[in-house]
């Protein structure tokens, strides 16, 4: 538990010189009343994706949104001018482009210094910049001589305005208002984003849409695409540092979990997201939860249909040899004596080649690489006090109606998620 000195000491390293910029929709109250719930939300919807790529354009960062206001920080005054300019430019051209769009901000800029954590800014510099907004009129950016003082002021048309007197302050703030239609154009090349802000509960949402997606991908591949590549004489056996072993399970295991971990990475660190994105998530998330439920029915509900249901559709050209229990032996020949090249997990498996018994042991020959191969024991005979154990299975692969149908399903299931996705307000 951090002490109150060390808490001090902890807070004052984390104290970065910020500027900070804040945006707010003019009467906006207004537009709510005369456009209802539904079209006003509309409205700010379209409003946040004209103004948020511009913020990521000159390198500021969106701290939070508050309603109709938003908070971005930047490290350098500049930019955070240049976007205050960039802001006003693209929504005087949206108001000329479409009659019905009447939206202007108010904008303020106040350099200082901050507390900086993960993902809010806190101190003097955020008060002062949010006052400085709420004393601008619409279509207006003020700044103020903190912010002046730190770029060079030739660079942009900025006049002298009022002073701003807050409470609880001794001095008053010399501001200025840039002039932000004399200043050349900023936004071309700046196209609108299709993003949305997320909530930690959101993120931890679409973690869980991932995490399905992932689990169904892995469920695909281990009953279906293994077999298919293995047929067709592809593997991942070049990833693996031994390449004498094709074990592609443990492989895809760990690209799944990277991929899972990296993206809790990446949902940590963003705040907005894109429409399309969440689209796919959801159909994906969708299509995975209908293949493992369709799947789940096949396995333990009993069709009336059943031999028409398991029909094969397609089966491979090969035999493949499975592993049904871990820590089976790969031998370099079919001698229990001979060198181990591995020990393999279950579910682990092989293109088949041939056949051998020695010494009363069946054992399998299958294929570990381009031009070698290595041998499996097909089971442990019974001994006095043990039972006889099988440790592999030979078979070829089939795909059958119901995974034709589960398949359907599964792409219907995506289409369904991805096109009913609706926005859900923050």
């Amino acid at each position: 538990m951090l002490t109150d000195k060390s808490t001090i000491e902890a807070i004052k390293k984390s104290r970065r010189q910020i500027t900070i910029l804040f945006s707010d929709i003019e009467h906006s109250t207004r537009h709510w009343e005369r456009r209802g719930d539904i079209d006003a939300r509309m409205i700010l919807d379209r409003h946040n994706r004209l103004l948020f790529p511009i913020i990521r354009k000159f390198r500021g960062k969106i701290v939070k949104t508050l309603g109709d206001a938003i908070m971005a920080s930047f490290t350098k005054p500049e930019n955070a001018l240049r976007a205050g300019i960039a802001i006003q430019q693209r929504l005087a051209e949206e108001r000329d482009r479409d009659k019905y769009f009447s939206l202007r901000t108010r904008i303020g800029i106040h350099t200082g210094k901050g507390i900086i954590e993960y993902d809010d800014i806190f101190g003097d510099v955020v008060n002062v910049a949010a006052k400085v907004e709420s004393s601008a009129e619409a279509s207006q950016i003020l700044i103020t001589q903190a912010t002046v003082a730190r770029i060079k002021a030739d660079q942009f048309q900025l006049q002298d305005s009022s002073e701003l007197k807050l409470t609880g302050k001794r001095k008053v703030i010399p501001l200025y208002i840039c002039d932000w239609e004399q200043h050349n154009n900023l936004i071309s090349g700046i196209k609108a984003d299709s993003i949305m802000p997320l909530l930690k509960s959101q993120k931890l949402e679409l973690l869980s849409y991932v995490a399905m997606t992932l689990f169904a991908l892995f469920f695909m591949y281990q009953y279906y695409l293994r077999y298919l590549l293995a047929d067709s004489g592809l593997s991942f056996s070049w990833f693996q540092e031994t390449t004498l072993v094709p074990s592609d399970y443990p492989v895809i295991l760990i690209l799944q979990t990277l991929t899972l971990v990296g993206f809790s990475f990446y949902l940590l660190r963003i705040d907005f997201i894109s429409r399309t994105m969440l689209k796919i998530l959801s159909g994906s998330f969708g299509a995975g939860l209908a293949v493992l439920l369709f799947a789940s029915i096949n396995l333990y509900v009993d069709m009336p249909f059943k031999k028409r249901w398991h029909e094969p559709v397609y089966e491979s050209n090969h035999f493949f040899v499975e592993v049904l229990v871990d820590k089976v032996q790969l031998n370099e020949k079919p001698d229990k004596k001979s060198v181990v090249i591995n020990i393999l997990p279950r579910g682990e498996i092989f293109v088949y080649q041939d056949s051998k018994v020695t010494n009363g042991l069946r054992w399998d020959q299958v294929k570990i690489g381009k031009n070698s191969s290595a041998w499996i024991p097909k089971k442990i005979p019974p001994a006095f006090g043990v039972a006889e154990e099988q440790l592999t299975i030979t078979r070829k692969f089939s795909f059958r109606y119901y995974d034709l149908y589960g398949t359907i399903i599964g792409i219907l299931a995506f289409i369904w998620g991805y096109m009913s996705f609706r926005i859900r307000p923050s």
